[in-house]
């Protein structure tokens, strides 16, 4: 069998997934209850750079908040009630992360076709048509997040508000002034055109050239395939991911920005899409395609899972030890939101154990790489874990306690199934699954490691 048949039982169980997703997101709704942020711990970024910039103010909430340490002055004017943790915050803002978690998913799948093609790799031939069908879905992921920024720009981006930026209002912040020939929404929808306009070209671009190969084998539509490769490495490192972070999720927080986040984003990313690929490519040999490949391949993309996770963790603690040690106000917010008892602080921890100590552990050696058990435990532990550390990328400033829950998990699976039911549908339409025309196609028959 070389075309996959999207059977109906896979879907009764994708079906039952979603409904599944549905029910806890019921039951997350039943048992809500309004949070409202502790008092003299959680603050907005404006309310923190608006202390900053406003000494008058700062000394008299700090004052009133009888803070102890002159040198803290900035955190305690900041030092009142935020915002209500409503339920209808809490939705949409897990709505908005599931949507940028599955778009860096697909992204991911974009990228590692380009970056096994560009390297003249053969081992992964057999299983390329997967990251395929799995980038398309960022059509998906990109119209759903316009809406989000169409109908939810203000409640997902501080810096929207024009009041801001007017020096005769008293709600004016200096720092987000001084950014705001880059955060406007003008410049927003500019990077959103380019970011969707080129992701979708580079979709478009490999299905044709990868569909070409299975229909009409030639060394012309090959080396196509590499050129196609070297632009989307330049596009997808200098415009989307770059652009897609700063905008989507960094200004989230707009006071606050980290050189490292970029990098760290797309290092979940792409171990997210590692793990998910590896579980597919169990369930296909399962159900009898793909029988050319072997404990090799599944221990490559197990090595990929691992070396990933590991970067992903120096880019994450090279991210925090360097906020920490220079211990800048803006910076510090940050982590203050996201690592402390108040907030997200179990979360921040566990999340570290599910992305880095168990899968460094689970995966170390060689024979749990080509465990199917056992990489699959590790893939369902690293995608939940990237889907946490994802949440804490996003959903604090919304959410400064309380938003993770059965909210987050049931839209995390409800999207989730759509997601994989997608890539299955898409893989459905894919003439040669294991493309066995692609002139690399015998070193991958004879991968060997």
């Amino acid at each position: 069998m070389n075309t996959y048949v999207f059977d109906s039982s896979t879907q009764k169980k994708l079906f039952l997934s979603f409904g599944v997703g549905v029910l806890l997101l019921v039951l997350g709704i039943l048992f809500f209850g309004n949070k409202s942020a502790d008092a003299g711990h959680h603050a907005t970024g404006h309310e923190v750079a608006a202390a900053q910039h406003s000494p008058e103010k700062a000394d008299a909430h700090a004052d009133a908040a009888h803070t102890e340490e002159a040198g803290h002055d900035a955190h305690a004017a900041a030092g009142h009630h935020a915002p209500e943790v409503t339920l209808g915050k809490t939705i949409m803002i897990n709505t908005y992360n599931v949507f940028y978690f599955g778009f860096y998913i697909a992204l991911a799948a974009l990228f590692f076709l380009a970056a096994t093609n560009l390297a003249w790799g053969g081992w992964h031939i057999q299983i390329q048509k997967i990251p395929l069908a799995m980038s398309v879905t960022i059509i998906l992921f990109l119209a759903l997040l316009a809406g989000m920024f169409v109908f939810f720009n203000h409640d997902i981006f501080e810096w929207t508000h024009e009041y801001l930026y007017d020096p005769k209002d008293p709600r004016y912040d200096a720092l987000l002034a001084s950014k705001h020939d880059f955060l406007n929404l003008k410049t927003f929808w500019i990077f959103f055109v380019l970011i969707a306009g080129s992701a979708v070209a580079l979709v478009a671009y490999w299905w044709k050239t990868l569909t070409a190969l299975d229909i009409n084998p030639s060394l012309k539509w090959f080396s196509k395939s590499r050129m196609i490769a070297a632009v989307t490495i330049v596009i997808v490192a200098f415009l989307i991911n770059t652009f897609a972070t700063w905008y989507w999720s960094m200004s989230i927080q707009p006071h606050w920005y980290s050189t490292m986040f970029t990098w760290n984003t797309m290092a979940g990313g792409a171990v997210t899409f590692l793990s998910i690929m590896l579980v597919l490519i169990h369930y296909l040999k399962g159900q009898g395609y793909l029988p050319r490949v072997n404990d090799n391949h599944l221990h490559d993309v197990a090595k990929l899972m691992f070396a990933i996770s590991v970067f992903w963790t120096y880019t994450w603690f090279a991210q925090y030890m360097l906020i920490w040690y220079a211990n800048i106000p803006e910076e510090t917010e940050y982590f203050r939101l996201r690592r402390s008892a108040d907030n997200y602080g179990f979360l921040f921890h566990f999340s570290f154990v599910l992305n880095f100590i168990l899968p460094f552990f689970i995966l170390m050696t060689r024979n749990s790489k080509r465990s199917k058990n056992t990489t699959i435990v590790a893939a369902v532990i690293i995608i939940f874990g990237q889907f946490a550390a994802f949440f804490l990328m996003n959903c604090p400033p919304i959410l400064p306690k309380g938003g993770f829950g059965l909210i987050s998990i049931g839209l995390l699976l409800m999207i989730g199934s759509v997601f994989i039911y997608l890539t299955l549908f898409i893989l459905s339409k894919v003439k040669d699954l294991a493309s066995t025309t692609h002139p690399y196609v015998n070193e991958s028959y004879h991968h060997h490691i």
